[in-house]
């Protein structure tokens, strides 16, 4: 298959073969070529017991990482319309909602039913590519940790640019392939987990597919996550290949023990993008917040 980034053909450098993970040896995009059906991927069990030890149930701690995307992204952009792309149950339109008018897409049935019964918050269900284009609609697209997740990662940052309005912007999280931990841990770094995760990038490749895409990059940087300690043995002990529930058992006490924990390895990449204005602005636009100095790519 021709590389999803730049397109070249011909085969890909082995990277972390024991994993079946490659790399074009032209733009340096790290992947599993697959083929995989995700859709199939992402039921009940992926969110219960599968990725996640019970995402529904760490709402209150997922929720303290959706506040801080929420202060972030105010910098950018403080209000109008916001779309995400991946909602899970959607814990992070329930918090964005004061700020922004929003809308999910969600292609998990449970997920979708989550987000429409329980939180009451506008959904639609399905593959992001497979809708029909909205130009210009909104003023935040956001996808948390949600682009490794995509078949055609490339093709959804491009449909998310030409969705936003001019001014509006790109927020994405993703684990960076090229951190340093990344590096130190190889095949062995807590993100390689195909099929679920298929591609592998870096703030290198990342910034690419924006650019490609016409986004200019203005802000980039390692962010930490809160995370349940139970999520977090879960993680290490259960998920992927590893699969020693007993360990699990023992150090969470038999899932009695639990407590939220913030950790930043510094290999988790937010990146945030924006659409450049159009020569003469849309009446009716939503204001737009100044770019933040600091957060200028050097």
């Amino acid at each position: 298959m021709a590389c999803e980034l730049c397109g070249r053909d011909g085969a890909p450098e082995p990277f972390y073969p024991r994993c079946g993970i490659v790399r074009c040896p032209s733009c340096r995009l790290v992947y599993f070529p697959g083929p995989v059906e995700t859709e199939a991927l992402y039921g009940d069990s992926y969110f219960r017991g599968g990725e996640y030890l019970d995402y529904a149930g760490d709402e209150a701690v997922l929720k303290r990482n959706f506040r801080r995307r929420v202060r972030e992204l105010k910098r950018f952009t403080p209000g109008g319309s916001l779309l995400e792309i991946g909602a899970a149950y959607g814990f992070f339109l329930d918090v964005a909602r004061d700020v922004w008018q929003v809308r999910g897409l969600e292609i998990s049935p449970e997920g979708a039913a989550h987000i429409r019964d329980v939180i009451g918050a506008d959904v639609t269900g399905g593959d992001f590519l497979d809708l029909p284009e909205e130009p210009e609609r909104y003023d935040v697209v956001c996808m948390w940790d949600t682009v490794e997740h995509l078949s055609r990662p490339v093709r959804y940052i491009e449909k998310a640019a030409r969705a936003l309005k001019p001014g509006g912007v790109l927020a994405m999280t993703t684990g960076d392939v090229g951190s340093l931990l990344a590096r130190l841990r190889k095949d062995r770094w807590r993100q390689i987990h195909p099929p679920t995760h298929l591609f592998y990038f870096s703030k290198e490749t990342l910034s690419d597919a924006v650019r490609r895409a016409g986004l200019e990059v203005c802000h980039a940087r390692h962010v930490g996550h809160s995370r349940s300690y139970k999520a977090m043995m879960h993680s290490i002990f259960v998920t992927g290949r590893r699969r020693r529930d007993v360990l699990y058992e023992i150090a969470t006490l038999g899932g009695r023990l639990d407590a939220p924990i913030y950790i930043n390895l510094y290999d988790i990449l937010l990146l945030i993008a924006r659409k450049p204005e159009a020569t003469s602005p849309r009446a009716g636009a939503a204001t737009r917040a100044p770019l933040p100095k600091e957060s200028l790519p050097r």
